[in-house]
């Protein structure tokens, strides 16, 4: 019964975070898998990736009712994301775990202090005037850390889209939901077919993110933009600090 509380809590927090900032939740899950519940860091990864599809779906539904998505970005994000993430879950198979761990410290922490000193950003796109090669590669970039470090891809989505693209952040954060959901989907295949996710952790777990990411969406499109972007920063900086020092 304690397991299923800790399992049901870690997926509410996850699931709010997913829906709050499109992280997908595996920047807090990926650590607090490996600390709850004592899997290997290749079985936290492949756990959060098979929870991240169900509270991916829950928080779009929001997004969409609120028209923050470019649907025609994500043609060119997701397939490309989905190629990525093949690629990252058959890297992350091969590589050791020590490994794996500090590739994920180095990519949530370095793209949270980026994300936080970034100046505030109007949106120049207008979900159909984009360059289309530089979607693709966000896309793959996305996907691949995706795979390699189960975070759901956001953690370079977001960035990226508002960078470079100059998407707005809510409508960031409701396109990147998208691309996580496909991303999560093809990259828990690859640590299926591997063995490397806990049904029965990811179950507890799902059944709480589900719950919680719609709140967390509509707590999302409501927050104003600049503050959304600093907490969605110091959150990824705290998250790759918390798997340094585990």
């Amino acid at each position: 019964m304690y397991l299923w509380i800790e399992g049901l809590l870690t997926g509410i927090v996850a699931g709010f975070i997913c829906g709050l900032f499109g992280m997908g939740g595996g920047s807090l899950m990926v650590p607090a898998i490996v600390y709850v519940f004592n899997l290997s860091m290749k079985q936290a990864i492949g756990t959060s990736l098979f929870v991240i599809i169900f509270s991916a779906i829950a928080a779009l539904i929001n997004y969409i009712r609120q028209s923050k998505v470019y649907p025609k970005l994500a043609y060119f994000i997701v397939p490309s994301g989905i190629l990525g993430a093949q690629a990252g879950s058959f890297l992350t198979s091969r590589i050791s775990d020590v490994l794996v761990k500090y590739i994920f410290v180095f990519i949530v922490s370095g793209f949270g202090i980026r994300m936080f000193l970034q100046e505030e950003n109007d949106g120049g796109c207008a979900g159909k005037n984009f360059n289309k090669i530089v979607g693709i590669v966000i896309g793959f970039l996305a996907g691949f850390v995706s795979g390699l470090c189960g975070v759901g891809g956001a953690v370079l989505i977001v960035p990226l889209l508002y960078i470079f693209l100059k998407v707005p952040i809510h409508t960031c954060i409701g396109t990147a939901v998208i691309a996580i959901l496909f991303n999560a989907i093809s990259g828990s295949i690859g640590y299926i077919v591997r063995s490397l996710v806990d049904f029965r952790i990811g179950l507890m777990l799902a059944i709480g993110s589900t719950l919680a990411a719609p709140l967390g969406a509509r707590i999302s499109i409501r927050s104003q933009k600049e503050k959304l972007r600093k907490i969605f920063a110091i959150v990824l900086i705290l998250s790759g600090l918390a798997v340094l020092f585990k």
